[in-house]
């Protein structure tokens, strides 16, 4: 059901040529909703695996001796010839993901893509007994802070969240992820917002002009699976605008913040034959916020 409840928000607004991720305060909200990283639980296989992509089967590891990557990058990466650059270890997944009856892992990393790749991607791996083999290499997909759940054929799906930003703008995007049996990525954007609250003063970070103030985030997700009923995914994200006044502006560059009032929206997406898709009460709030961005336009989900 959607729903908006008003909250002030005094935002001190500041330049940034990259964003980083979500505010800490709707990050706590978000935690509980992504899984456990299985790197450690799956060490065997995921030391298996990172033999097979690292250069040589350089693998790296952290100060407590845990697996922590590739020491150079690996051959399937857009940077994979330099000398300079390593390939970290984001997260790692168990599952049925190429088939219902087939066992894979899932390892993510970042450092060895550019910008427009997100920095990373994320590595499809089949699992018999206790052989492991490499299948594909999604380039720009991130699979790091998501949750699995399993589809009435038995195979597993993932709901992901990640970032991309750029100069004074930062999307933020819910996308959901399977795979073919080749190992092959199908991602449907689900929902995504655009903070661009970090325009200094509502001044044009471009051409110095006179701009609104905008800012939204997702600080909610939840995943519920009601017995004889589809999947529902709810998400909780917050959205506001603010055309600063002249004497606002000038009132900001002296230090004063400007307030930026943010409602808070309540949307539920129900999950449809293979995708997740907006209830009739979610409709009219979803209008609000940008179209999510199809796969082949999308910086975050590229692949």
């Amino acid at each position: 059901m959607a729903r908006a409840i008003p909250v002030l928000a005094n935002l001190a607004i500041a330049a940034l040529f990259l964003l980083c991720s979500v505010r800490a305060t709707g990050q706590d909200k978000l935690t509980a909703f992504f899984d456990p990283d299985e790197t450690n639980t799956r060490a065997t296989e995921v030391v298996d695996a990172l033999k097979v992509i690292c250069p040589q089967g350089e693998i790296a590891r952290n100060g407590q001796g845990y697996v922590a990557g590739c020491v150079h990058c690996p051959q399937q990466t857009a940077e994979r010839n330099s000398e300079d650059l390593n390939w970290e270890l984001k997260r790692t997944f168990s599952g049925h993901f190429t088939a219902a009856k087939e066992d894979n892992i899932l390892i993510t990393g970042r450092g060895c893509e550019p910008h427009s790749g997100n920095f990373g991607g994320t590595f499809v791996f089949t699992v018999k007994g206790t052989a492991v083999s490499y299948l594909r290499y999604n380039e720009a997909l991130i699979t790091e802070r998501c949750h699995k759940f399993q589809t009435k054929n038995a195979q597993d799906l993932l709901i992901c969240t990640d970032d991309w930003g750029a100069q004074v703008t930062q999307w933020s995007y819910i996308y959901q992820v399977g795979f073919g049996r080749n190992g092959a990525s199908n991602v449907k954007h689900i929902f995504e917002v655009v903070d661009m609250s970090r325009q200094t003063c509502g001044i044009n970070f471009f051409d110095d002009s006179p701009t609104s103030v905008q800012g939204s985030h997702i600080t909610g997700l939840e995943f519920s699976n009601p017995t004889g009923r589809p999947p529902i995914l709810s998400i909780t994200a917050s959205l506001g605008e603010r055309t600063p006044s002249d004497q606002e502006r000038k009132a900001c560059q002296q230090g004063t913040p400007i307030p930026l009032t943010l409602e808070t929206y309540g949307l539920d997406f129900v999950f449809e034959g293979n995708a997740f898709r907006p209830s009739a009460k979610t409709k009219p709030t979803l209008r609000l916020f940008p179209k999510p961005e199809s796969p082949d336009e999308s910086f975050s989900t590229n692949h």
